[in-house]
């Protein structure tokens, strides 16, 4: 299985890959009908009890199999070859140098030497892939991606018993990223904060010149009530929380990432919040840069129907399938 799609190949063509997420509280497939405009011809998601994926991490294996089964047997995808994402909570991006003398051809084999002698992960049982980071024309640089195996073989061993063949698994800030580039037509001069939320999940990627070089996933506080010390809404995080947190990733960017040499330009927004267009504007006042929602309108279905939010991980995906 390739491990991981080429993060500067946003559209590779493999139309007999079907694609799928899994989320705590769903999994997700769509069809896409046709890319311009993009339109999907079905959208298709099963609800997880509580309590199957909690982080990333499949807790009930046993229940998401049954779940997963029944549900490909209803959407018609058993025995296909399938593409799924890496939870972000074991998703790691570095941008990293190495020698001038070792060839792209050899950067896989020289990393897996690294990789636990001068480069450590936070976890000991790394898969990854790797790929040259041509922005950079001064050293020799690439793109890290790694994530935990054992995480990974578990999902795989999940869809393999749903009679699924697991062929690739990508990264969500890659499949949003692939979406927006739809929708917006980036040049690669601009220097993204993507920020993706999910409840009160927040994953923030960046991306320079199409490569991503950075994530974090983090857990957002909820306010409590003054008098009886509960969450005032399970779901509900405050706009000046999240911009907190983004203008901290603004300026970690700039002093260390890119070593004072540029700022983040744009914010692309993803997630369903009711109070998304008061968080744009927060943004644009604090950080003084452009804030955009990851794509400029819904996203049709064929019947004239929109979808939420919540499925544009899975159409990004989707998209490297069909473009």
């Amino acid at each position: 299985m390739s491990i991981f799609s080429r993060p500067i190949n946003l559209f590779t063509r493999n139309r007999r890959t079907a694609s799928l997420t899994f989320d705590e509280e769903a999994i997700r497939h769509v069809r896409i009908k046709s890319t311009d405009p993009l339109v999907l011809d079905s959208v298709q998601e099963v609800a997880l009890p509580p309590n199957i994926i909690s982080e990333g991490r499949i807790v009930n294996q046993d229940m998401l199999e049954q779940v997963l089964n029944d549900a490909m047997k209803e959407w018609g995808l058993a025995k296909r070859e399938v593409a799924f994402l890496a939870p972000d909570a074991y998703v790691i991006i570095r941008k990293v140098a190495y020698p001038e003398d070792v060839e792209d051809e050899e950067l896989k084999g020289h990393f897996f030497i690294e990789i636990g002698s001068t480069i450590y992960l936070p976890f000991d049982d790394p898969v990854f892939d790797v790929v040259p980071y041509t922005a950079n024309n001064v050293e020799h640089e690439a793109i890290l991606i790694a994530s935990k195996e054992s995480v990974m073989q578990t999902y795989e061993a999940v869809l393999e018993s749903a009679k699924l063949v697991p062929v690739v698994a990508d990264i969500a800030p890659l499949s949003l990223y692939r979406l927006a580039f739809h929708s917006h037509q980036f040049t690669g001069d601009e220097h993204i904060l993507l920020a993706d939320l999910r409840g009160q999940s927040l994953t923030v990627s960046i991306f320079f010149s199409h490569y991503p070089l950075f994530i974090r996933s983090m857990e957002l506080e909820i306010p409590l009530s003054l008098t009886t010390g509960e969450e005032l809404n399970e779901h509900r995080v405050e706009p000046l929380t999240i911009v907190m947190e983004l203008e901290k990733l603004a300026n970690f960017y700039r002093f260390n990432l890119a070593a004072n040499e540029a700022a983040i330009t744009h914010l692309l927004w993803n997630g369903s919040y009711e109070q998304q267009d008061e968080l744009l504007e927060m943004v644009r006042e604090r950080l003084g840069i452009e804030a955009l929602p990851l794509v400029k309108e819904p996203i049709p279905l064929a019947d004239g129907s929109t979808v939420s939010a919540d499925f544009h991980r899975v159409i990004g995906l989707a998209l490297k399938e069909e473009v």
